[in-house]
């Protein structure tokens, strides 16, 4: 469920890091602040910590509406009705502000309009790109002005001002001026039935909702200047760039985040919008009989609960407390310790989240259904959140994992969506060295790479003679390895473009090495993501199929990336491909490993087992 917060404003605010917004803030209408604060199902529908409110709409029972508004040939997917009645729409000079994020590549929009019932008194409207501003004075007058937005600040944030001041509309996007226009008379005239409405139009991305695309939109009723929207603009980048999801609201940005559960402990994370301190609270049962303090102030934080019992279920809460004295709870949430030996367990799969809280969302739930014991993350959490891109991991990621992630614990590798480490570092507790690292469940043991460092992965480099010794050494039933990128793969376009003549290489060779060394160590299964989509491949040795002693390569990268597609010729180690947003499920219980791989609506697309 999307959440709205509308606020008409009874006094002045004061902003004090931009004191010439005063003026023009003191006209504010009425803000509105959106935010995807999801949940899991039924009794797992907990949203930690403090949010916005939610939608305050004007509806009466049975109230007539007017028909969906048709924008640039799209029917809307989503409406928000009656957002202001008609007696507060300003009939003068007055300014909409709107912050959007656009992190998908299909054509999405969003329209605010006074005219679904009597047609528009003006409208602002965003759609694949192309912005557009209308409006009609008293006399009936027209004025229509448009610009193309190929790319916003950060790539993706648009921070998009349209004005009505005197006899002339104006539209900013970033700061800067892009388009003006006369208009002939400096009032409106609204029919009587006039409200205003937001329409949703997300066809292209059905699970896609207003509050992943619209994250502010404010009314003013006076006409800013120019120095107003570079204030604007200002305040904008400064609430993205602190990763912000509520303006002066003590809440969690990130988590809580559950990373590294063994048979006696696990680590929980956490960020706040501000320094805080916090009481982790922990137990069997309820009401929770353990605890522990985290005294020092600080944004991120990261405790260790340990000296646990095996194969157990527990409770926990958080209480953050901020420098004011401020107290906010997580609520109670759950997790379970790992299971030892050749007890039965099962874990899922997710590869490459990326720019779609939804998908990973809705993919969340699925995952919460099967209650794994663990969550594999193959890699590219996100599409590109290095340092500058804190947004892509509170906005986006942790918006959509953390319902799950709360609740289930996460093992991740490192894709070329995080290179340079530095928010994945400091949002996971692993095994050192952190950036490649192993780790036990049951009778399995997981070896996880970072392919980022292709050198570590030749012979001799670093990872390759890890992993060499540790393969060597392990005694586990089942032998996992994980990383990003493909040693094999049969996508359309990564090796080779297949579609314009050119033969794939059917995988990355700088992997060659490495094939060679999970052949030759009994390796079990493979598993990587990069290229969006799913496949699976025949137990292969030597180049060859060999379903007596080959290694089987998994391909799982449809948790939320932009779809990808397949040579046009079938490779000969393929066993199944498949197109779409999919999660893997793994069950093993002593010499048993059975597989299975469902789509975005639960679909059953792919299944197989192996025995020893």
């Amino acid at each position: 469920m999307s959440y709205v917060r509308i606020t008409a404003l009874l006094s002045l605010i004061l902003l004090t890091s931009f004191p010439l917004l005063l003026d023009a803030q003191s006209q504010q209408i009425a803000d509105w602040t959106f935010h995807p604060n999801y949940t899991l199902p039924r009794n797992a529908a907990n949203y930690p910590g403090n949010k916005v409110d939610p939608p305050q709409g004007r509806f009466d029972r049975f109230k007539r509406l007017g028909g969906p508004v048709v924008f640039q040939g799209q029917n809307p997917t989503q409406r928000i009705s009656d957002l202001l009645e008609r007696t507060k729409l300003p009939t003068s000079a007055f300014t909409l502000e709107l912050f959007l994020l656009n992190h998908v590549n299909q054509p999405v929009g969003v329209l605010l309009t006074t005219g679904s019932i009597a047609g528009p008194k003006w409208y602002l409207g965003y759609y694949d790109d192309e912005l557009s501003f209308y409006l009609q004075d008293e006399n009936d007058d027209e004025a229509l002005i448009e610009t193309s937005l190929k790319k916003g600040w950060k790539n993706y944030w648009l921070h998009v001002v349209a004005v009505f001041k005197e006899e002339e509309i104006q539209l900013y996007v970033n700061g800067e001026l892009r388009e003006k226009q006369a208009v002939k008379a400096p009032q409106i005239a609204y029919p009587e039935k006039s409200m205003l409405e937001l329409f949703g139009y997300f066809a292209n991305e059905p699970f896609m909702e207003l509050s992943n695309l619209v994250k502010k939109i404010n009314l003013y009723a006076t006409a800013w200047t120019s120095e107003d929207v570079d204030l604007g603009f200002d305040q904008m980048k400064g609430q993205v760039e602190k990763g912000l999801l509520f303006e002066e609201v003590f809440h969690f940005t990130v988590g809580p985040y559950l990373n590294m559960a063994t048979q006696t402990g696990i680590n929980i994370l956490w960020e706040t919008d501000r320094p805080a301190t916090a009481t982790v609270k922990y137990g069997r049962q309820l009401p929770l009989d353990q605890e522990i303090s985290v005294d020092s102030l600080a944004y991120i934080q990261e405790i260790a609960l340990q000296d646990l019992e095996t194969a157990a279920p527990y409770y926990y809460e958080i209480i953050a407390i901020d420098e004011n004295e401020e107290q906010m709870s997580s609520g109670v949430l759950t997790f379970s310790t790992a299971v030892a030996g050749d007890g039965a367990f099962s874990f899922c799969i997710l590869g490459d989240t990326e720019s779609r809280p939804y998908i990973n969302q809705q993919l969340g739930k699925m995952v919460w259904g099967e209650r794994p014991n663990f969550i594999m993350h193959l890699g590219d959490v996100t599409d590109g959140g290095k340092e500058p891109n804190k947004f892509q991991w509170t906005q986006e990621y942790f918006t959509g994992i953390t319902p799950v992630a709360s609740r289930i614990p996460v093992f991740p590798v490192a894709g070329n969506g995080e290179s340079d480490l530095y928010w994945y570092n400091r949002y996971h507790v692993l095994p050192a060295p952190e950036a490649y690292y192993s780790f036990s469940f049951g009778n399995a043991e997981f070896f996880m790479l970072n392919s980022n460092e292709r050198d570590e992965l030749l012979q001799g480099g670093v990872q390759y003679e890890w992993l060499k010794k540790a393969l060597s050494a392990s005694t586990a039933t089942w032998k996992f390895v994980s990383h990003h990128h493909c040693p094999v793969s049969s996508d359309e376009n990564d090796f080779g473009n297949t579609w314009g003549g050119k033969q794939s290489e059917r995988g990355d060779p700088r992997f060659d090495a490495l094939k060679k060394l999970y052949e030759d160590l009994k390796v079990d299964v493979v598993f990587y993501g990069h290229v969006h989509a799913y496949e699976r491949s025949w137990p292969l040795k030597d180049g060859q199929i060999d379903q007596e002693n080959g290694v089987i390569y998994l391909k799982s990268g449809g948790a939320g990336g932009n779809l990808e597609d397949f040579t046009p010729t079938r490779s000969f180690f393929t066993n199944k491909v498949q197109n779409g947003h999919h999660y893997c499920l793994v069950d093993i219980h002593q010499g048993k490993f059975s597989f299975k791989m469902f789509d975005l609506e639960g679909r059953l697309k792919d299944f197989f087992e192996l025995e020893k």
